[in-house]
């Protein structure tokens, strides 16, 4: 992969293609090398014909390639990497106004999922309560009342915060560092293995 240049999109499929967050996961093993359709259901918790669908898009695109064709009986099988080492996507053709918008989309998805979850529990049972207070590490913590058995292990924190260089760097390596572990540990979806919704967010802020 890393003799492939870099691709510059040229057209608002594409642009939709490379920002749809379904399509996020796949994208990711395919710039990492090559894969099945079969691999990439297995890496992403997908069915066959899903993974099969999102290749199909993506090809079309001009996003991915078929590498190669291994004969077998009946149908070959194919692999599949990206066209390009990297993708730059051009603001213009997103389909967003401002920055802000584009990264709220990126993010929709799983927290509007997760957000109706739990707005559903609390509907059915309208004695619950919010509760908005100090968690031990004294950061200002909102939990719901008697669904310590359903959302258990909840860590949630949106803080601004004000670092050094060195520091916001030493915070960077940490976070990946985090990541490389998950990458290690996370398995696609089977019987017993608990879903849990991860999300970091580092960037300058303006405070």
């Amino acid at each position: 992969m890393g003799d492939l240049p870099s691709l510059t999109v040229s057209t608002p499929g594409q642009a939709r293609l490379l920002l749809d967050p379904a399509l996020l996961s796949p994208l990711g093993h395919l710039l990492r090398g090559e894969v099945s359709a079969a691999e990439l259901a297995r890496a992403c918790g997908l069915s066959v014909q899903q993974a099969h669908h999102r290749l199909t898009r993506l090809r079309a695109a001009g996003l991915v390639v078929v590498t190669q064709e291994q004969a077998r009986a009946g149908r070959p099988v194919k692999r599949y990497r990206a066209a390009a080492q990297a993708f730059r996507v051009p603001f213009a053709l997103t389909d967003h106004a401002t920055l802000s918008e584009l990264v709220a989309g990126l993010h929709r998805d799983p927290l509007a999922q997760q957000h109706e979850r739990v707005g559903r529990m609390l509907a059915a049972q309208p004695g619950r309560h919010l509760n908005i207070h100090l968690n031990a590490r004294g950061q200002v913590t909102l939990d719901f009342d008697g669904f310590e058995d359903v959302l258990d292990s909840v860590i949630s924190a949106h803080r601004l915060v004000h670092l050094s260089p060195a520091d916001a760097q030493e915070l960077e390596t940490r976070l990946q560092a985090l990541f490389d572990w998950l990458d290690e540990h996370a398995q696609s979806r089977a019987d017993g293995l608990v879903p849990r919704l991860l999300g970091v967010f580092l960037t300058p802020g303006d405070g």
